[in-house]
């Protein structure tokens, strides 16, 4: 048997990788409050937590998650009403949200690429599963007023 030349292993070795997924790990809001949480003087820490802006937090451009083809999220908590948006670069996109126990909240469709909104209204823990014929993107936005 011929031993695989090392240009085509490399290319068999990148069929086999798992999908392209960048998480946001840096919560905004976690990370602010972890800071303030940081501060050893009470009341310089108290004024910390009084001027932070959740919706200010919030808004960032950077997606929350995004990949290419499968991801399960990990559990993630909203504490206020939060809305999803998603985008599909890819002809199918399909997003189910799921609450702790595992059960299907929603599920939403992107069909030929585009953009979707969906608000999640009840403080709790979430995962999201997307499935994606190409690449995708999730942001965490305060809901329209």
């Amino acid at each position: 048997m011929e031993s695989l030349k090392p240009p085509l292993l490399v290319t068999m070795l990148m069929l086999l990788a798992p999908p392209t997924l960048a998480v946001n790990g840096d919560d905004p809001v976690k990370s602010a409050f972890a800071q303030c949480k940081s501060i050893d003087d009470a009341a310089a820490r108290l004024r910390c937590y009084d001027d932070l802006v959740i919706d200010e937090l919030m808004a960032t451009d950077e997606p929350r998650f995004a990949g290419k083809h499968t991801l399960k999220t990990d559990p993630f908590t909203i504490t206020q009403p939060t809305q999803l948006r998603y985008q599909s670069d890819g002809v199918i996109f399909v997003m189910a949200v799921f609450n702790e126990q595992g059960e299907i909240i929603e599920n939403l469709h992107i069909g030929g690429g585009g953009e979707g909104r969906y608000l999640l209204e009840s403080p709790g823990r979430y995962y999201l599963q997307m499935n994606g014929s190409t690449t995708w993107r999730v942001w965490f936005e305060s809901p329209p007023k």
